[in-house]
């Protein structure tokens, strides 16, 4: 293979070949994480790459999490039911990234249409996590995760839609970031709920998210820096974020906010009022709603294929009344405007998930697996319902990862990645 590859960037060439090697040379540990390679590309890939004076990704390897166009090759959703035609085109978004040199390295497995925390999928198998053998990845960008967790990818491109990329970048040990919804087109991306999905991208470190980040965004009208809290206080709800908390994540997240404390960050543990509304609303109904919508023809006639998980979580669709899912949209953008005049510009410290990742084995019960999703969801997905932004940051104790959250309000994406980039300094002391 490294033969056949023609390009002046000789150090991305070695990177590509060794990962080739690496699947040849030991298929099993790395079986479930792809769908499809795009290596018929790689020697045009690199020939384009080559040709680039600058880039903010270049000699970075990127995978695709398979809800992605990406042209030449079917977008597969981690279904069976869908009947996709080669994509004639690529995402915008994935546009955005060959123009800033990243390498596609391949679609990675997935939850089926990103429907899950777990990222279980009967039908292109589970990637086993790599920290705790027998486990869940953490959904639904599994296998993306998992990519950087191996060192296959230097970044992961994924969706969040709950906490797509916070949950398994906190199960596996990486980082994790969800974006502000807008601020990355999701043109060429199939929907889960069109109302709290987001483009979001995992990596090794603060770093490459943000090189990600600012690769995939759209552009910014304005130059203008907003003003932003020089002290800013990292806020720990006293009333959520830590409802059936393990014993061992509870003790990790008092060394990390002990860490973050004694370097000079003001945190505080305060109730916050608006969370206790956010506690009552069914968020539940958009994701149900709007995928039974977005895939009501085809799912209709072909239910026997889909996930019995994952189709249990669509015809939930059924019990919810017009009227209700209107009140739904109405409720939010109320809680929003409310939670942002909140926050300002605070964070929200919580752990990514408050528990370990559960064996998937486990996971074939159906009261289990349902739990063991929720609970996996429940920090998440507030950020997703307040069009936040959100990034999780490991902490290692005893060699085992868990994810430290920080919360940010509506369009600081760059404010919370400059003081994530921060914490993460001290959090690796």
């Amino acid at each position: 293979m490294k033969k056949k590859i023609n390009s002046n960037n000789e150090k991305l060439v070695n990177k590509v070949f060794k990962i080739l090697t690496k699947f040849k040379n030991n298929p099993k540990k790395f079986e479930n994480i792809f769908t499809e390679l795009f290596e018929k590309d790689f020697e045009a890939q690199l020939s384009e790459i080559s040709k680039l004076k600058m880039g903010l990704l270049k000699g970075l390897i990127i995978s695709v999490k398979d809800l992605f166009d990406v042209k030449g090759y079917y977008t597969r959703g981690g279904t069976k039911f869908l009947e996709p035609d080669i994509s004639l085109r690529d995402a915008k978004c994935i546009f955005n990234i060959r123009k800033a040199g990243g390498l596609l390295l391949g679609h990675t497995n997935m939850t089926e249409l990103a429907y899950s925390g777990l990222g279980i999928n009967p039908h292109y198998g589970t990637p086993d996590n790599p920290l705790y053998p027998g486990a869940v990845p953490g959904g639904s960008t599994s296998g993306g995760a998992v990519s950087v967790a191996l060192d296959l990818s230097d970044i992961a491109i994924g969706t969040d839609t709950g906490g797509s990329t916070r949950i398994p970048a906190a199960f596996s040990g990486i980082t994790g970031f969800k974006p502000t919804q807008d601020s990355i087109s999701r043109d060429g991306v199939l929907a889960l709920s069109y109302s709290l999905d987001s483009v979001g991208l995992m990596a090794k470190n603060v770093e490459l998210c943000k090189l990600g980040y600012h690769a995939m965004r759209r552009k910014i009208k304005s130059k203008q820096e907003k003003l932003q809290n020089k002290n800013p206080k990292l806020i720990i709800p006293s009333n959520f974020g830590f409802e059936n908390i393990d014993t061992e994540i509870k003790v990790a997240f008092d060394l990390a906010r002990k860490k973050i404390t004694e370097s000079g960050f003001k945190v505080i543990n305060m109730n916050v009022p608006i969370l206790d509304l956010y506690k009552k609303v069914p968020i539940w109904q958009f994701a149900s709603v709007e995928c039974a919508t977005e895939y009501f023809y085809l799912y209709d006639q072909k239910k026997y294929l889909i996930d019995p998980n994952v189709l249990r979580r669509i015809e939930r669709a059924n019990e919810v009344t017009a009227v209700e899912y209107n009140l739904l949209q109405k409720i939010r953008e109320n809680l929003i405007e409310e939670f942002n005049k909140f926050l300002k510009n605070n964070f929200l410290l919580m752990p990514t998930v408050t528990v370990k990742p559960p064996l998937i084995e486990k996971c074939k019960d159906n009261d289990f697996y349902d739990e063991a999703n929720l609970i996996s969801l429940r920090n998440t997905t507030l950020a997703n319902y307040m069009n936040g932004c959100s990034i999780s940051i490991p902490y290692f104790k005893n060699k085992k990862p868990i994810g430290i959250m920080l919360n940010a309000t509506t369009n600081e994406d760059d404010y919370l990645l400059s003081v994530s980039s921060e914490i993460e300094k001290v959090l690796q002391k």
